[in-house]
């Protein structure tokens, strides 16, 4: 699959989506509830849609996504690649009309064995209308626009750090955030428009020391921010390798620049 064709499927995955939303009054129902997660009637219109894209296309694929597990469309038939999809990330927001959500797609060659390392493309499509999307090797963009951008006006370095949810937080973590008059603090919602928002230069770091990521929930944000130069790694500082699949309670530290990556990752190594 070219990124092209990519990118016509969350397109189309968008727009369906903003006028399922229009047109639904109770999209946020909770049809599902999981222990620690629920699944509601957007994102599984969400999934379907992804469905009806690749039969537009006479495409079968196995999906690793959020709300139908590990599976294969049309079911009983050969998949021809790998799609690692996020249907809503940033459900909250999109419930209570924060349009700040968006839908995450990344693209393997591979059937079996699909680790990060594997993925050669990847688009986030968010809902107020910017997209992002790399290919492995062909560096990363935003709305046809080479990451990282250029900001004037920047005064002060920009951090969003998830620690709401965590069973504990790192107590160099709390004096961080304490001890930072010179920074300035922004949880989005969307951990994976924020990665991206890393790769665009908006946001310097991201780090998210909860451990209730998956691998569907940063596939395609992973890659993108790569493309553009930037680290991402799990919080002792080493890189993400298993098949995307089985990764699940991840804890995550992204960053452009590896000055500010070395920064962080020594606040997390130190007692």
């Amino acid at each position: 699959m070219e990124i092209e064709e990519l990118l016509e499927i969350s397109t189309g995955l968008r727009d369906s989506i903003r006028s399922y939303i229009a047109e639904t009054a109770d999209y946020g129902e909770i049809i599902v509830r999981r222990e620690r997660d629920v699944t509601r009637k957007i994102d599984m219109f969400a999934e379907h849609a992804l469905e009806q894209e690749l039969a537009s296309c006479n495409y079968c694929a196995r999906i690793i996504s959020e709300e139908l597990g590990d599976h294969v469309y049309p079911k009983g038939g050969d998949p021809e690649f790998t799609l690692i999809f996020d249907p809503i990330d940033g459900s909250t927001n999109a419930i209570l009309g924060i349009p700040f959500f968006c839908s995450s797609i990344a693209y393997s060659p591979d059937v079996d064995h699909v680790s990060f390392d594997s993925i050669q493309a990847s688009v986030v499509a968010t809902i107020y209308g910017k997209t992002y999307y790399a290919e492995k090797g062909g560096n990363a963009f935003v709305d046809g626009k080479k990451l990282p951008r250029e900001f004037k006006g920047k005064t002060k370095p920009i951090f969003s750090i998830y620690t709401y949810g965590a069973e504990s937080i790192p107590e160099s973590v709390i004096q961080f955030q304490k001890g930072a008059k010179n920074v300035i603090f922004r949880v989005l919602g969307s951990i994976a428009i924020e990665i991206c928002l890393v790769a665009e230069g908006v946001i310097d770091a991201v780090m998210d020391v909860r451990g209730l990521i998956s691998g569907y929930d940063i596939a395609g944000a992973a890659l993108i921010l790569k493309e553009s130069g930037g680290l991402f790694t799990d919080m002792n500082g080493e890189e993400l390798r298993s098949e995307v699949g089985e990764m699940q309670n991840i804890a995550l530290l992204a960053a452009l620049e590896p000055e500010t990556y070395r920064k962080m990752l020594a606040v997390l190594a130190s007692k």
